[in-house]
């Protein structure tokens, strides 16, 4: 049975928890054990789709993934509000949905879209913030029986653990850091009077390169910045 989604999604915008992705957490480098955790997870759950993802001030980032479609392959992140995981994050605790289509309050994109129906998510937690989502998708309504829940919450657990490992590495060597903040301070500018939506427009046309199109979703997520994004 879907669970009731959370109404008040306040905690998003906590300082605290944004705080957490101040440490080297955000990172375009594949991580194998991350990959290794979804790849697991979309088997044991027969579902097709599988995710880390981390629900940033205006983002989901998609920190490792199987499935998806190759827009979202190649852009690796979504708007926050455009995400099922940001309701795990606000109310704290797995959320199961069995049908998308009858399930009142979800992002409509999604469905429409993405065709995504079933959906299954457990909460991250990095330095005792919530972070994200592990989660398991399906295009067709779907439950999950319990054997499989179980085995889903425990490679969650593993996700979580690798996550406070790479949240606890050190920051990069200081050799660029100049040369990067102008970067960033030009993209900002760039992402501030453009949607995600419109840089992957712009990518998908070819208009921008990919380096380009990544360092547009860094300044909207703050990867190289601030959490507030400002």
């Amino acid at each position: 049975m879907s669970e009731r989604l959370p109404k008040d999604l306040s905690v998003l915008d906590d300082e605290w928890r944004l705080s957490a992705f101040e440490s080297p957490l955000l990172d375009y480098t594949p991580d194998p054990e991350l990959q290794a955790l979804v790849s697991a997870a979309s088997e044991a759950s027969d579902f097709p789709i599988a995710l880390v993802s981390l629900v940033t001030h205006r983002l989901q980032f998609f920190r490792a993934q199987v499935g998806l479609p190759p827009d979202l392959c190649a852009a690796m992140a979504t708007d926050r509000c455009t995400s099922f995981c940001q309701f795990v994050v606000a109310g704290e605790q797995h959320l199961r949905i069995e049908d998308a289509a009858r399930e009142p309050g979800l992002p409509e994109d999604l469905i429409q879209r993405y065709g995504i129906r079933a959906y299954v998510g457990f909460p991250l937690r990095v330095m005792g913030r919530t972070v994200g989502s592990f989660c398991v998708i399906d295009l067709k309504p779907a439950e999950l029986e319990a054997p499989a829940l179980v085995r889903l919450e425990a490679l969650a657990r593993k996700a979580e653990a690798r996550l406070e490992e790479l949240a606890r590495q050190s920051p990069p060597v200081e050799g660029n850091l100049e040369a990067e903040g102008e970067a960033h301070r030009a993209w900002m500018a760039v992402a501030e009077a453009r949607p995600l939506l419109s840089l992957s427009e712009q990518f998908s046309e070819g208009k921008i390169s990919l380096e380009e199109f990544q360092r547009g979703l860094g300044a909207l997520a703050g990867l190289t910045g601030s959490s507030d994004g400002t």
